[in-house]
């Protein structure tokens, strides 16, 4: 009997709106008011180099999943191209970032819709978040397609409005004085350099790990390409188009509403777009921004736990976790998986109930997936790295590569690798973050100390990299210099 496998229900167009969704969640338009606030107009320059980042990134693992598919994606591609026992710390530190990304999405959905109806807790909206999210990914892979999509199509069209209502505010259309111009962003009589860096530069280095966890959910188009009906075509196209979403959707809203917005107005507490539209008398506009909000939140959560299950069932099918994990249902879904995944998720959620710290827990739950997320950038840039110098060594030439990634070895390694591991050892000077790091390491290396010591043990006899049906490197690619 032919054995079952992930369905390909995701359709092209899904793909695309799914690949730029994924990274527009409550963050962007909370905790960016947090970094506004933190670090004044200099959020623009956090922004770009993450973008670029993400950019390095997104082109790395085309390449990857183009050259060498495997169900278990960057997760088989590290085991791969760098070390069985990395790969273990990589997909399980990926899997539990999600697990501590999503109730941080239910959390925020919760206290924006307490806001609407404060008759019900904040825990009770977090908790028909998470079930809402729960029901969706219990059912056919096209329904999440269908139900994420559109849900993106809502943040876009978010940010679109935005940015028209912002422009005609610059302008003096709206507004009470006229046209203001630059002068929120540089007031009369002031120092420019002061203006954009009232804080200084060093933070723009110490806020770096935060805004990758901005642009986190970009790879979930990869996790996704196992069950896309095109993925040699649709995959390259849309990591390749990650990065000028990214600068139309993300970082275009955020340099206009810094020119509305002094920094000292920006904050935590609710939607920072909808605290700069209400300034100018748009109360109405900004309670439908405001609303949208939660879909993003509900979106981004939703993909995020796609995205935890995926990587599960990939460490299931390479040995990296029980096999039950693996297992599909009639509907050719990993039933179990979804299951213990959402276990863990309450039980994150629980742990927030307990300490009953809102907005303090919601940014450290997302500073644990900043460390965690950028784990799982950092081994698909050099995986990507290690099979370029593989396929080099075997006679091959960059055109015999689909979807090269651009630059490389030098930009994989200098962004990809170097600049987020850089980013990561500078959360040590930032207090806000600090604390994350003792979950964020063990989160890594406890996986891997088990791997070792299964296998010395002979209680792990090993992992599987590839699915019974894919080829091997070899395969794909024979060494062409002993010919």
């Amino acid at each position: 009997a032919k054995s079952l496998r992930l369905q390909r229900g995701i359709r092209p167009w899904m793909a695309s709106l799914i690949s730029i969704g994924g990274i527009i969640g409550s963050i962007y338009y909370m905790v960016s008011g947090y970094l506004i606030a933190e670090m004044g107009p200099s959020v623009i320059l956090l922004y770009a180099i993450g973008g670029l980042v993400i950019w390095t990134v997104m082109q790395s693992f085309a390449e990857l999943l183009v050259n060498v598919p495997r169900q278990g994606n960057f997760i088989s591609h590290s085991a791969e191209f760098i070390s069985p026992t990395w790969a273990v710390g990589t997909g399980w530190s990926y899997w539990f970032n999600w697990c501590a990304y999503i109730p941080s999405e239910a959390v925020a959905g919760g206290i924006i819709m307490h806001v609407f109806a404060p008759q019900l807790p904040v825990v009770a909206w977090a908790v028909i978040f998470l079930t809402m999210i729960t029901i969706l990914n219990i059912i056919h892979v096209g329904g999440f397609g269908f139900v994420e999509s559109s849900l993106s199509l809502i943040k876009i069209i978010h940010n679109v409005v935005f940015c028209i209502v912002a422009v005609l505010i610059i302008f003096g259309f709206f507004g009470n004085g006229g046209p203001i111009g630059f002068s929120v962003l540089f007031p009369p009589n002031s120092d420019p350099f002061t203006d954009i860096f009232p804080a200084g530069v060093f933070i723009l280095i110490s806020n770096l790990a935060l805004i990758l966890v901005n642009f986190q959910g970009s790879e979930i188009v990869g996790l996704a390409a196992s069950e896309t009906q095109n993925p040699d075509k649709v995959v390259p196209k849309a990591c390749r188009q990650v990065v000028y979403r990214i600068l139309r959707v993300d970082i275009i809203p955020i340099l206009l509403l810094v020119m509305i917005l002094p920094y000292s107005e920006a904050g935590l507490e609710d939607s920072v777009f909808s605290l700069a539209l209400a300034k100018y008398g748009f109360t109405e506009i900004a309670g439908v921004l405001s609303f949208i909000v939660l879909t993003a939140a509900f979106s981004c959560a939703n993909s995020g736990f796609y995205g935890a299950v995926r990587a599960l069932y990939g460490l299931s099918l390479e040995g990296m976790a029980p096999k039950m994990f693996s297992r599909l249902s009639k509907q050719c879904t990993p039933m179990y998986a979804t299951l213990f995944t959402l276990l863990i998720c309450w039980a994150v959620l629980s742990l927030w109930w307990i300490s009953n710290g809102e907005g303090e827990l919601y940014l450290w739950l997302l500073s644990v997936s900043a460390f965690t997320g950028a784990i799982c950038w950092i081994s698909i840039c050099y995986s990507q790295v290690i099979f370029r110098k593989r396929i080099y060594e075997r006679g091959y030439l960059k055109s015999d590569i689909k979807a090269p990634a651009p630059l490389s070895p030098y930009v994989p390694l200098l962004i990809g690798v170097v600049l987020e591991i850089f980013a990561l050892v500078i959360l040590v000077f930032n207090e806000d973050l600090r604390g994350s790091l003792f979950l964020s390491i063990p989160a890594v290396t406890v996986p891997m100390i088990l791997y070792i010591i299964g296998r010395k043990t002979g209680r792990i006899s090993g992992i599987t990299i590839r699915h019974e049906d894919e080829k091997t490197f070899d395969e794909l690619f024979p060494d062409r210099s002993q010919l």
